[in-house]
């Protein structure tokens, strides 16, 4: 699935490669149109695939820019929402997230204004380690984070 305009990953994650911080626009961003070197972004941008990008069968209303949320497929077990600040998740987040909830993942919802994200963890995990574990895999992801 194409990006269609979405620019959300370009406002509110971390991309330290095009210093470009949480909460700011890249600066090859055109917001609303799409990546103005799209077909010459560097490799990380093109290794970047938010669940909404990934799935093939998904309503248009959990495309990131709409429903104010960015889903990410952490690992096996976890999910991560990158909430866009001052804006409401829509009720097709909030139904999406109840679903990845059921699926038996545990989801953490967090943004730059944050002062500690928020982790509904499933049972038999803590959210200490739940916390743990998202900071070990986003400091694989070399240079990546929100």
């Amino acid at each position: 699935m194409e990006c269609d305009g979405c620019t959300l990953c370009c406002k509110l994650l971390n991309i330290e490669w095009m210093d470009s911080p949480a909460g700011e626009y890249c600066k090859e961003c055109e917001p609303g149109k799409g990546c103005g070197i799209y077909h010459s972004r560097p490799e990380k941008c093109k290794e970047y695939h938010c669940a909404y990008s990934q799935m093939n069968k998904v309503s248009s209303d959990l495309r990131p820019d709409k429903c104010a949320i960015i889903f990410e497929r952490l690992n096996d077990d976890i999910f991560i929402g990158t909430v866009e600040p001052g804006k409401r998740i829509s009720l097709a987040a909030k139904g999406q997230l109840d679903s990845f909830f059921n699926q038996g993942f545990s989801i953490v919802l967090l943004n730059q204004r944050m002062k500690k994200p928020y982790i509904l963890p499933v049972t038999g995990r803590s959210k200490k380690d739940i916390w743990n574990t998202v900071q070990k895999e986003r400091q694989k992801l070399d240079g990546r984070s929100s």
